[in-house]
């Protein structure tokens, strides 16, 4: 059954984030809905927005600021089966609407519903609201992981309800009109919980849902500064009081446990004003004003709610509905809309051919929490897709099921618990593998629930989607690095545990819709470890990044070179990285080049490697005993931060990583990007990104002496220096930008959808 929605959107002095939430509304799967915007006495460019959508939207102007006046109005108003409410400061999952149809299409006794309710800011991520319940003493459960979650124990007159929060509910519209809509006097907040309370206490079902997700991003209203403790909480006493009081009139529930929650509420917020007016955020006016306020809002409150009469469904009218004719909002060209920014409301300013991809992308690590070579170009792709206009979603491993924005993508934070293959426990490496896989996976079927995933990205290294593309539930692209069976070769580490996941990895190269390698290395080295069949799609796409402002670009000052002279290698201290090469060629460019400093930025990999095993040292120690004459010249900073790497590569005069293997080789575009030569080795990828003798110089690995040749010629040439770098910076404009990099995916990802199409989706809640 396909029912009618009126979306209602309250909204006074939002222009930005509404104009946001419209964009977002072009992206809902389900189209049968009209949009109901009722605006409060705004002073800023509401009006304006919406007159970009004018015949496709309701308009209603709300006298006061009162939010449910302003719910009631749009409700009077809808001409939809269903009354879906939205704030203004929120965008909906792509399938928030079909999922809500659902629930009321194929259960005639619901009568109210809502999902969960997602915080997305990129720093202060947190879930707001899952299938919350509250009860008549102000009593409240606002995140439960399921319906027997903190279950309620009634006492003396306590009454429980499900609810929904007020950024996401929905009603059917001659319900909610029949017992009377929202009460007036919650200005601001308990109005969602006292309709549920309303409604359940007349006998409607309140059934709330854990998926039919809305993203929010507060916005500062009139009533209180976002992400801190100023609001006019006064609003918030008398509301509590008012329901507390009301309600316990009717339904004689313990008198103290009322009682000691209206104390608690007016007393917090009292001491809350008195410890702003100490760290000096409000002045002594605002203080007593505050306060008087706050007391006067406790009598107000109590004074209300004897006055009024029970407020339940059967002692309401029908209210009055204004006649008007449904007024579908979704355009002919909404489905080429761009996928839109909720944060900061920005969109590719593209025209679409095709309608835009709605992908996931996996990576165990990611920015801004951790990052890793895997994680930096899925951050890249991520930001590039976006770029192109295209919804994306990133999982990546997290203590909590966070989910936060950051540029660009929905980054997903996915937990998991070793509850799953006790016969492997002892391979750690696939125990581990396996079940966060499995964590990854069933995330995945909520994101195709809930935002109509198409397509799953997964990087071959440390096998993510094995379990995903397993099951077939979605097409799967590989993005291959280096492989876990290359590594083991390399440090001579075979153990049962390794050639497990080796084996892993080839069973996940082989149920992959198509294979994305980065470089024509990485493409023949698959073949090579893996025996893969000739056969097998593997389609070769160089990975990007974004590049820095030409503002930040520091080329070789060679007219004027400076008198100290700074050498630059990132990356894990690790034999594979060949820092071991980069100890041995040091002393020799010392001795004929004095002025120069070594910078070595990077985590010590010295006991996963083998390296402590072996001398029983790590590399610091190993130089420092070793070469204790040049220790003076050569600073290891260990791993550092985003900012310091940046500031790093713009300083530096040369950048060199003589890895004996890297399937493509991100950091020499990162040193490219602020126009700075680079030195690599002769091995898997790098010939394909660094340039020899255009954009720097390539030595072959495990040759140290010629690194060191390499180096030294470079320093003494301050002309070749600046040219090199200015040719390397040119070349990743030319080629390797994360745009470039995401056009190379889009390509794949609908050559893939063109050929497959998903399994069956469960709609179950």
């Amino acid at each position: 059954m396909n029912l009618k929605f009126s979306i209602v959107i309250n909204t006074i002095d939002r222009a930005h984030s509404l104009r946001t939430l419209l964009k977002a509304l072009e992206h809902q799967k389900y189209q049968n809905f009209e949009v109901i915007i009722v605006v409060g006495p705004t002073n800023d460019n509401t009006i304006d927005v919406l007159k970009e959508y004018e015949g496709r939207i309701h308009l209603i102007r709300c006298p006061t600021a009162n939010l449910s006046m302003s719910r009631n109005l749009g409700l009077r108003a809808a001409a939809g089966d269903i009354v879906a409410y939205i704030d203004d400061d929120a965008v909906p999952s792509r399938n928030w609407l079909a999922q809500l149809n659902y629930i009321f299409a194929t259960d005639p006794n619901i009568a109210a519903t809502g999902g969960s309710v997602y915080l997305i800011h990129p720093f202060q991520p947190m879930i707001q609201h899952s299938l919350g319940v509250f009860s008549v003493s102000g009593k409240q459960y606002d995140v439960r992981n399921g319906l027997l979650d903190h279950l309620p124990i009634e006492g003396k007159g306590e009454f429980w309800t499900m609810r929904m929060m007020g950024t996401n509910m929905a009603y059917r519209r001659e319900v909610l009109l029949s017992v009377g809509g929202f009460d007036e006097l919650y200005e601001w907040v308990y109005d969602d919980s006292e309709v549920a309370l309303r409604l359940s206490a007349a006998g409607f079902l309140v059934r709330p849902v854990q998926e039919a997700r809305v993203y929010h991003v507060p916005a500062s209203s009139r009533n209180r500064k976002v992400y801190t403790f100023l609001a006019k909480w006064w609003i918030n006493t008398k509301a509590a009081t008012y329901l507390c009081t009301l309600y316990w009139l009717h339904f004689k529930s313990d008198f103290y446990s009322i009682k000691n929650y209206i104390q608690f509420i007016s007393g917090s917020h009292i001491r809350l004003y008195i410890n702003l007016y100490k760290e000096k955020k409000i002045s002594l006016v605002f203080l007593i004003k505050s306060i008087i306020y706050e007391l006067s809002a406790l009598s107000t409150g109590i004074y209300r709610a004897f006055k009024t009469n029970k407020r339940f469904s059967c002692n309401f009218k029908h209210i009055g509905t204004e006649e008007r004719s449904f007024q579908a909002f979704m355009h002919e060209s909404s489905c080429l809309q761009p996928a839109v920014s909720p944060i900061s409301g920005s969109c590719a300013n593209i025209e679409m051919a095709e309608p835009p991809l709605r992908i996931a992308l996996l990576s165990y690590n990611y920015p801004p929490r951790l990052y890793d070579g895997v994680g930096r170009s899925t951050h890249m792709l991520a930001k590039g897709l976006f770029a192109l206009g295209h919804t994306v979603h990133v999982l990546t491993h997290g203590e909590r099921p966070i989910i936060q924005y950051y540029d660009g993508a929905y980054v997903h934070h996915v937990p998991y618990e070793l509850k799953r293959y006790a016969s492997l426990r002892h391979l750690p490496g696939v125990y581990h593998r396996l079940n966060y896989s499995h964590a990854v996976h069933e995330c995945l079927l909520r994101l195709i629930l809930n935002d109509d995933i198409q397509i799953v990205d997964t990087p071959l290294w440390l096998v993510d989607g094995f379990v995903t593309a397993v099951s077939k539930t979605l097409p799967v692209v590989v993005r291959p690095v280096t492989a876990n069976k290359q590594i083991s070769e390399l440090i001579n580490d075979k153990n049962q545990d390794q050639n497990l996941l080796s084996e892993i990895e080839r069973q996940l190269l082989l149920h992959a819709n198509i294979i994305a390698a980065n470089s024509n290395a990485t493409k023949q080295a698959l073949h090579n470890v893996y025996n893969l069949d000739d056969k097998i799609d593997v389609e070769v796409i160089p990975y990007g990044i974004e590049p820095v402002s030409q503002e930040q670009i520091r080329p070789f000052p060679y007219h004027a070179p400076p008198e100290k002279l700074t050498v630059l290698y990132v990356g894990r201290l690790e034999k594979r990285k060949g820092i071991q090469d980069l100890f041995t060629a040091i002393p020799h460019v010392l001795q004929r080049i004095p002025n120069v400093e070594f910078i070595i930025a990077g985590a010590d990999n010295s006991i996963h490697d083998g390296f402590q095993s072996q001398t029983g040292m790590d590399y610091f120690t190993f130089f420092s005993k070793n070469y204790p004459g040049y220790l003076s010249k050569v600073r290891f900073l260990g791993e550092v931060s985003e900012e310091q790497l940046n500031s790093l590569y713009q300083s530096c005069d040369l950048f060199v990583a003589p890895s004996l293997y890297e399937s493509f080789g991100l950091i020499y575009l990162e040193a490219m990007n602020y126009a700075k030569p680079v030195i690599g080795c002769r091995a898997g990828g790098i010939p394909e990104v660094v340039d020899d003798g255009v954009t720097g110089r390539l030595v072959d690995p495990n040759s140290p002496k010629q690194l060191a040749e390499a180096i030294v010629t470079l320093l003494k040439s301050p002309r070749l220096l600046y040219e090199y770098g200015l040719a390397g910076r040119q070349r990743l404009l030319n080629q390797f930008t994360h745009v470039h990099m995401a056009r190379g995916f889009e390509r794949i990802y609908r050559l893939v959808l063109s050929k497959t199409r998903p399994g069956p989706r469960s709609q179950e809640q």
